[in-house]
C-alpha cells in the first residue's frame, strides 16, 4: 500500500533514522511552537559544533530504504519499517525553505543504499549540485560516501560539499562481518577512504597552486618546504569517519589503531564514536547498550594522540585492551608514571607540560610565551594562563616549589575524573 505523506513527514521519519550520524554536536530537541509542522520542521535540526559556538544544521537521509543488511541498523533490509524518500530536487527545495526561514544554515545528507553505491551517491550529489547551481547556496554541505562508491563518484561529491565521510563502522574485517556481514573492509571501506584521501589531496594541492605555493610539474607537483610548513590549516575540504562502539565486541585498542592508521594513511580529519544502543526489531535487539562513558573516554584519548603528542602505547589500557571508565586517560597515565614527576613548569618542554593533568596545547603554548616575557611567577599566573590549578598542582612545581602548598588540592582521585584537558 502507498501511503501519501507531505514533505514535512518525510522528513520526520528520515530524520529520526539519521540518528546515527555524527558532526560534532548532539542533536537537540526543538521548543515547543504552536503549530504542528513548524515544531517537526524544528526537530530536523541539529546542532554542530563550530569554531565559537554551533551551526544548525539540517540532518537526514534522502531515504531510508537500503540493501544492506547491518544487524545494528533500523533500517536494514530485513526490518520491518516505513520506507521513505525525496528526490534530489524535493530535498533541495526543502532544504531551502529551511534556510531562508533562518531554521538551518547547513546541510548534513546521508542515505541509505539503494540498487548499489553509485547510483546512491549520485542522487545525494545531485542534491548538493542543486543547491549550489540552482540556488546559489554557499553555505556548509557534508554528503556521506556510500561505502564501495567509484572515485568518479567520490570526486563529484567533493566538487560541491565542504566535507565528505564514509562510515568505517568497525575496525578491521573480521568487526565488521560481526554487525555488517554483507559489507567488506578491506574491499569497500578501504578503497572508499583511499578514495577520498586521493581527491582531498588534490583539492588542497589545487589550492596550494592558486596561492602560489605549489606548481604542477608534468604529473607531479614542485613545492617549497618552507613556504608549505607556513601552511597549517588549507581552507578546503575535509574528510571524517565513524565507528559504532561496542556492538562487534572490538577493544578500545582496536578503535583507536585503526583511528591512527586512517589519520596517517588517510588524510582524516576526524574520527567519531557513537557507543552501540540496540534497537527493537534489529538483529542486535537483546545485545548490551554501551555505557556513554566509553566513547567519552573514546574522544579523549583520540584527543591526546591527535593534539598532545600521545603515542598508542602510552595510552593506559587494561589487559583486554580497553581504557580505564573511572578516570580519563591522561590522569590515568600520569598516575602509572610517578616518576616522571613533578614537572618544573618554569624548565619544562612543551612535551613534558603537555603531560601534565589540566594542561592542554593552548596553555602550555601561553606558559611558553609567558616564560620568555619573564611573567610567570606566581600559582595566579598559572591560572591566569589557563592551567586548572586543582588537577595540575600534584604534578608540577613552579621556582622548585609545590603548588601544593599555594592552591588547596587534594590528592588525584581517579573515579571523580571525568574530564581531560
Amino acid at each position: 500500500m502507498v501511503i501519501c505523506m507531505d514533505f514535512d513527514e518525510k522528513l520526520q521519519v528520515l530524520v529520526s533514522d539519521a540518528i546515527f550520524e555524527c558532526e560534532g554536536g548532539k542533536s537537540v530537541s526543538a521548543r515547543a511552537v504552536q503549530q504542528v509542522k513548524e515544531q517537526m520542521l524544528q526537530e530536523s535540526v541539529y546542532h554542530a559544533k563550530v569554531a565559537g559556538g554551533t551551526m544548525p544544521l539540517l540532518k537526514t537521509l534522502l531515504t531510508n530504504a537500503c540493501i544492506k543488511n547491518c544487524h545494528y541498523c533500523p533500517i536494514a533490509d530485513y526490518c520491518d519499517h516505513r520506507v521513505v524518500s525525496f528526490k534530489p530536487y524535493e530535498m533541495a527545495r526543502l532544504f531551502m525553505a529551511m534556510h531562508k526561514s533562518g531554521l538551518v544554515n547547513g546541510l548534513f545528507l546521508s542515505s541509505g543504499i539503494v540498487r548499489d553505491p553509485d547510483t546512491t551517491q549520485e542522487m545525494i550529489n545531485e542534491t548538493a549540485k542543486i543547491l549550489r547551481t540552482k540556488y546559489g547556496f554557499l553555505g556548509y554541505i557534508h554528503l556521506k560516501i556510500m561505502p564501495g562508491a567509484s572515485l568518479e563518484a567520490i570526486k563529484d561529491a567533493a566538487r560541491w560539499a565542504n566535507r565528505i565521510s564514509v562510515n568505517a563502522e568497525a575496525p578491521n574485517e573480521h568487526r565488521l562481518k560481526q554487525i555488517a556481514p554483507d559489507k567488506s573492509f578491506q574491499k569497500e571501506m578501504l578503497p572508499t577512504l583511499e578514495g577520498i584521501s586521493h581527491v582531498i589531496t588534490q583539492k588542497r594541492l589545487e589550492w596550494l597552486e592558486r596561492k602560489g605555493k605549489v606548481q604542477r610539474t608534468g604529473k607531479g607537483w614542485l613545492a617549497d618546504l618552507d613556504e608549505l610548513a607556513e601552511v597549517h590549516l588549507l581552507p578546503v575540504l575535509s574528510s571524517t569517519t565513524q565507528f559504532v562502539v561496542g556492538a562487534a565486541g572490538e577493544s578500545d585498542k582496536e578503535l583507536l589503531q585503526t583511528t591512527i592508521q586512517f589519520y596517517r594513511q588517510f588524510n582524516l580529519g576526524r574520527a567519531y564514536f557513537s557507543a552501540f544502543r540496540p534497537i527493537c526489531g534489529t538483529k542486535l535487539e537483546n545485545a548490551p547498550a554501551q555505557m556513554p562513558i566509553r566513547e567519552h573516554r573514546l574522544y579523549q584519548a583520540d584527543f591526546l594522540l591527535r593534539r598532545y603528542g600521545f603515542e598508542l602505547d602510552q595510552l593506559p589500557f587494561d589487559e583486554h585492551g580497553n581504557l580505564p571508565k573511572d578516570v580519563d586517560p591522561k590522569l590515568a597515565w600520569a598516575l602509572q608514571h610517578p616518576e616522571r614527576f613533578p614537572v618544573e613548569v618554569t624548565k619544562a618542554e612543551r612535551e613534558d607540560l603537555l603531560s601534565i593533568p589540566g594542561i592542554g596545547p593552548e596553555t602550555a603554548e601561553r606558559i611558553l610565551k609567558a616564560r620568555k616575557e619573564g611573567v610567570l611567577l606566581t600559582a595566579h599566573d598559572l591560572q591566569s594562563l589557563g592551567v586548572h590549578l586543582k588537577r595540575a598542582a600534584p604534578f608540577l612545581t613552579l621556582h622548585g616549589k609545590p603548588l601544593t602548598e599555594e592552591v588547596s588540592v587534594r590528592k588525584p582521585e581517579p573515579k571523580n575524573q571525568l574530564r581531560l584537558l
